[in-house]
């Protein structure tokens, strides 16, 4: 099978083919994530720490492997578009091995390293064998779920968008049905436990990664043999997009802790509140996030394919998009997040203070959208610092400066009006330095 060519065709109509697959799959995972956790709640409060200790960890091997990814679609998208379909096998093949070989060594390295890492994170003595019953389960499973990963990306660079969806749907609903049976031992079956939600994970990552492995072999996107000449070649032109990419994937999470940290100082029921609105918010936004997975490889396979006019169609599709579903999101945000905010927790402390966020900060979520479009494309184009710039731009030179500030004058509102700030005025700049550099005759 050749890959599916975004050069052609109408321009929305392929920007839907990319993102309505990626977008049920997407869904499918935040759906299962949420209600794992409402599982393990039923286990007990030191088992939801325990888990909530392993966050840090998860997002910091997560973003290395997106990085991986971003670096791999954008290197495969551009040879799809001139035609060099070896050098798409070749490369295909050559990040499933980075990736494989990277996570194998870091699962190791973190393995060895559970108790000194996460006694340093405040894990007391009782927490400490919940970590284990988790991570000795999960540490091994990590390849699994970041080979599954690339796959995915190698699959969308070449067009195709559906299988990865589905499959990520299908992997998603196993591992929800495995969960209760392992973690609780329902039908006679161990109580495992937290033990029995990473085992859960880890067939269901299991079946997910044969899937995809067997249907990139089979559809002339992997090498068969001879698989590793030129290795080092490729792996230099992946990190060279996938290092900046994983940098900036990593400033998220720093400074998620550092606001987190400010809001910690106004007492558990302002932070209680802020993670109730976060988990609203990454709904909302969800679909924002599988048009930024789908942006990429449309802008890679045109750009390569010395197809330009297409690009700025593609850019001026997508920004449009994230400004009407900005409007979209934030006035039922506005109205109901008192009420929506009251389905996951019945504090009024609480309800106060996500009802806030949600009045506020959904406004910005358009031009958050345009920044992601933008910092997506630069990856797509081989040009990734702009991309880290960006980011690194709006968390630390904009965005905790101001919440800080804001903060000593308004209290955690303040923080709030911060974030919404930042995404807007981050999203215009995004914007207009991505048409200055590659449009700057307008468009």
């Amino acid at each position: 099978m050749s890959a599916r060519d975004l050069t052609q065709g109408p321009v929305a109509g392929s920007l839907f083919r990319l993102t309505a697959p990626m977008m049920m799959g997407v869904s499918s995972n935040i759906l299962v994530s949420m209600l794992e956790i409402g599982f393990i709640g039923q286990l007990g409060t030191e088992q939801v720490a325990a888990v909530t200790f392993t966050f840090p960890l998860v997002m910091i091997l997560n973003s290395i492997a997106l990085g991986i990814g971003i670096g791999t679609s954008s290197v495969i998208a551009r040879n799809v578009g001139s035609g060099a379909r070896e050098e798409v096998k070749r490369l295909g093949t050559h990040a499933l091995l980075l990736v494989a070989g990277a996570m194998i060594a870091l699962s190791f390295l973190g393995w060895a390293t559970i108790d000194p890492v996460f006694m340093a994170l405040g894990a007391t003595a009782e927490v400490m064998p919940l970590i284990h019953s988790y991570l000795d389960i999960y540490y091994p499973s990590v390849v699994l779920f970041t080979t599954t990963m690339v796959a995915g990306n190698i699959m969308r660079a070449n067009g195709s968008a559906t299988i990865p969806g589905v499959v990520m749907t299908l992997g998603a609903a196993l591992h929800l049905a495995l969960d209760p049976f392992l973690i609780f031992g329902w039908f006679g079956l161990p109580r495992m436990e937290l033990a029995g939600a990473a085992t859960a994970m880890a067939i269901s990552r299991i079946a997910t990664v044969l899937v995809l492995l067997v249907y990139v072999s089979r559809n002339d996107m992997l090498l068969l043999r001879d698989v590793l000449p030129g290795f080092w070649s490729s792996c230099r032109r992946i990190l060279h997009v996938g290092l900046p990419a994983m940098a900036t994937q990593l400033i998220g999470p720093v400074s998620a802790a550092v606001i987190t940290r400010m809001l910690a100082g106004h007492g558990e029921v302002v932070v209680a509140g802020f993670g109730v609105a976060t988990r609203v918010e990454a709904v909302a936004v969800m679909l924002l996030f599988a048009l930024s997975g789908s942006i990429g490889p449309f802008v890679g396979q045109n750009w390569g394919g010395s197809r330009p006019d297409r690009v700025k169609d593609g850019l001026r599709v997508t920004y449009q998009f994230c400004l009407i579903w900005g409007v979209v999101a934030a006035l039922p945000l506005l109205a109901f997040g008192d009420v929506i905010a009251g389905w996951v927790d019945e504090s009024p402390g609480v309800i106060a203070t996500a009802a806030f966020y949600l009045a506020v900060v959904p406004w910005s979520y358009g031009l958050w959208g345009v920044l992601m479009m933008s910092s997506a494309s630069f990856n797509a184009l081989g040009k990734p610092l702009p991309s880290t710039m960006l980011s690194f731009t709006r968390m630390f030179i904009l965005y905790i400066p101001l919440a800080l500030l804001l903060n000593g004058l308004f209290g955690y509102p303040g923080i709030f009006v911060a974030t919404a700030i930042s995404n807007a005025i981050m999203g215009i700049l995004g914007f207009l330095w991505f048409r200055q550099s590659f449009f700057p005759r307008g468009g």
